[in-house]
């Protein structure tokens, strides 16, 4: 009895701390907005809804890039259980209820395993608080996919110590499940990530407990990739049209944690905060935030010398964050050459979701153990040599990385020296802050250990708080009620929208420097100008976009098609390119305030016959079907991306087709008036969701067998 209290207590615990940080969301009703959410989530999602409301599984993307893959794409989430949600609630509200909602299962995974580790109550629930409020988990609140994959780490743990300790048939089925769930969750790199983190774990477990575990343990784990075959399989289809398969040793660099950031871990203002518009770090905020509060780092500290486990759990955060480095701290550059999977994952700062994972279990680990000594005052004499530094010279080296950062070095005009200030000001506040915590921590240390954990909690909210509630903005839903003006202009030239370029727009709306304004007003300026797929909220396709893992000979053409616009955007030969890849219409402009969506004076074709040039009627009853009717005979080309899975259709018999200019869809008419009608129906798919419905059955009946073997007979009288 006294376990479910502690239970329950725990789940409405991380329940009011995921309603404090998101409490816009719960209790004002305004919803997440920034970032890739509005760029590209918030319109996939949209699209999403708007199928299945029908009663269709969405397939394939038709609003981006001449069509994309829909199923299967990494950073989906068609087949998770969360989607079941969508057709009930407006996008951006999913979207955030989503948010709020996995932010608590996060916490809940975190302290199922710390208790599976035998941790008491109190070091457990301080840790999982810790890890929900940590840098590395709620400012990635705008990647839905990743942010999902995050908090189902802590579950995975669960899974994986659950089934090492006894490998039961209902255990080996639980490992299976939060398996295919982590993989369904829409991003591949934290599923990577959190796969080899458990692996590492089991395998330093079984040196202690012997080799019994493994097979059951790879049943498992071959369990939920079956259960999941219907989201990886067609993924890997995807992945083998694309550029992301094998990406340079450099090309992977592209936001890794900077030495200069190392003391981010102690103080996360340092080079300013993008909600206050004065961030001047190289790279993103978000990606290198990685502060766990200074009491969970003393506790990990602590555990080193007393828990064996500790010690695995500190040099895991060691070696994350030494992964995180990238190309500088070399590590990288040999797991690059001997992991696979890797060449396929940008960002190494990535890598402190692990670090800061590891570092909240080794302070739950290590809490009962951390005692007041002379040692500890090492920590605030760091923080005052820190501040004092940055007093001396902090302006010179927040100019110096913000000058040295990839995008801001082409802009060099930006860095003012009011921002740089701004920026200074922040940072002196927070390491006077930091100070002033390192000093609480030492006088919560020399509490009873009753009043150290009460003490210990309210210090780890004070710290870590006042960086989650901000990190993630939020606006008033009337933002999304309404179809910007300029979506009609695109809808009444019956074509698609060809944007050439993206960043005049991203420089206002999206610095990551600074949110901006989250005025419904602001933002709905921003919607007018349709840039990066927030068309496709309203219905419309576009010839370019805004894709992470696009068909590359769809991405190369759009490409050409920009580089082409820019040198003679009036030229005839591109007018006559852009009408015969459907576009009506191109929003444009050498900065957001003069930016406009224009139809362009050719009427577009979507269908068209090669000899005669004659433009064909074309329907699409739905994502994954599209119709041409009454096509003369010759080659008829389909201004869609050409990718596998695509199957023809003339007058009611199958025909193959081709690619035309290494791009669209090409058939040859046998005679004059045929119908043609594609379908997106993917082998791959066929095959996965057979497997998955496989493993559903196989899950139930490994269960059921489970069950009846375990029941007691009765005893004869």
């Amino acid at each position: 009895m006294l376990h479910r209290r502690e239970h329950a207590a725990a789940l409405g615990w991380f329940a009011l701390v995921a309603a404090c940080v998101f409490w816009k969301i719960v209790l004002a009703r305004q919803v997440l907005y920034w970032g890739d959410l509005m760029l590209y989530f918030l319109p996939v999602t949209t699209f999403a809804r708007r199928w299945l409301t029908q009663g269709i599984l969405p397939l394939w993307n038709p609003h981006v890039l001449f069509g994309q893959p829909f199923v299967g794409n990494p950073q989906e989430w068609l087949f998770y259980p969360s989607t079941l949600l969508l057709p009930l609630l407006h996008p951006a509200t999913y979207l955030s209820w989503n948010t709020v909602l996995h932010l608590w299962l996060g916490g809940t995974g975190m302290w199922l395993f710390l208790r599976a580790l035998d941790v008491a109550f109190r070091p457990a629930l301080l840790a999982s608080t810790a890890w929900m409020l940590c840098g590395a988990f709620v400012p990635r609140a705008q990647f839905p996919g990743m942010f999902q994959s995050i908090a189902l780490m802590g579950w995975l743990m669960w899974a994986v110590e659950r089934a090492l300790q006894d490998s039961t048939v209902g255990r080996i089925a639980t490992l299976a499940v939060v398996v295919a769930l982590l993989l369904l969750a829409g991003h591949a790199q934290v599923a990577y990530m959190a796969l080899l983190l458990g692996a590492v774990w089991a395998g330093w477990r079984m040196m202690r407990v012997g080799l019994r575990p493994l097979v059951k343990l790879l049943i498992g784990v071959a369990g939920g990739l079956l259960l999941s075959a219907v989201h990886w399989l067609p993924m890997l289809q995807l992945l083998h049209e694309t550029p992301r398969v094998n990406l340079s040793v450099w090309g992977v660099n592209r936001f890794p944690l900077r030495p200069e950031q190392i003391p981010l871990l102690l103080v996360p203002d340092l080079y300013g905060v993008p909600w206050q518009g004065n961030w001047l770090g190289r790279g993103n905020y978000w990606e290198v935030a990685c502060t766990v509060g200074v009491l969970p780092l003393m506790a990990a500290l602590a555990a080193w010398k007393v828990r064996p486990t500790a010690r695995f759990w500190f040099i895991a955060a060691l070696l994350s964050w030494w992964l995180a480095l990238g190309t500088s701290g070399g590590l990288y550059i040999l797991a690059y050459h001997l992991l696979p999977g890797l060449k396929a994952f940008h960002d190494p700062a990535r890598w402190l979701i692990l670090t800061d994972f590891a570092l909240c279990v080794a302070a739950a680990l290590g809490w009962e153990h951390l005692r007041f000594s002379l040692r500890w005052l090492l920590l605030p004499l760091v923080l005052v040599l820190l501040a004092s530094l940055w007093s001396w010279q902090g302006a010179h080296l927040i100019e110096w990385a913000a000058r040295h950062d990839v995008i801001r070095a082409s802009r060099p005009e930006t860095i003012s020296p009011a921002l740089v200030d701004s920026a200074h000001s922040t940072a002196a506040t927070r390491c006077e802050r930091a100070i002033v915590i390192a000093v609480f921590a030492l006088v919560v240390l020399r509490l009873s250990p009753s009043r150290r954990w009460w003490a210990g909690m309210a210090l780890i909210l004070f710290e870590l708080l006042p960086l989650a509630t901000p990190a993630n903005p939020t606006t008033e839903m009337a933002t999304f009620t309404q179809p910007p003006s300029t979506a009609q202009t695109v809808a009444h030239t019956g074509g698609r929208l060809f944007v050439p370029e993206r960043v005049p727009m991203w420089r206002k709306y999206v610095s990551y420097v600074h949110y901006g304004p989250s005025s419904p007003e602001h933002l709905r300026r921003w919607q007018e100008m349709l840039g990066s797929n927030i068309g496709a909220m309203w219905g419309v396709s576009e010839a370019s976009g805004y894709e992470p893992v696009a068909v590359k000979r769809a991405l190369r053409y759009a490409v050409t098609l920009a580089q082409q616009w820019k040198q003679s955007p009036q030229r005839d030969e591109l007018l006559l390119r852009l009408q015969r890849a459907g576009v009506g219409a191109v929003a444009t402009g050498k900065t957001a305030d003069d930016w406009r969506v224009f139809p362009l004076p050719t009427p577009p074709m979507r269908a068209w016959a090669v000899h005669s040039g004659e433009a064909l009627p074309v329907r699409d009853p739905s994502p994954q079907q599209v119709e041409v009717v009454n096509a003369p005979a010759g080659d008829i080309v389909l201004a869609d991306t050409a990718y596998p899975g695509w199957k023809l259709w003339v007058n009611g018999k199958p025909q193959s087709w081709c690619i035309y200019q290494n791009v669209f869809r090409v058939v040859t008419a046998p005679s004059s008036a045929p119908d043609l009608l594609w379908r997106y129906e993917p082998d791959t798919l066929r095959i996965g969701l057979f497997l998955s419905l496989l493993g559903c059955a196989a899950a139930v009946g490994a269960l059921l067998f489970g069950y009846m073997a375990g029941k007691p007979c009765g005893t004869a009288k």
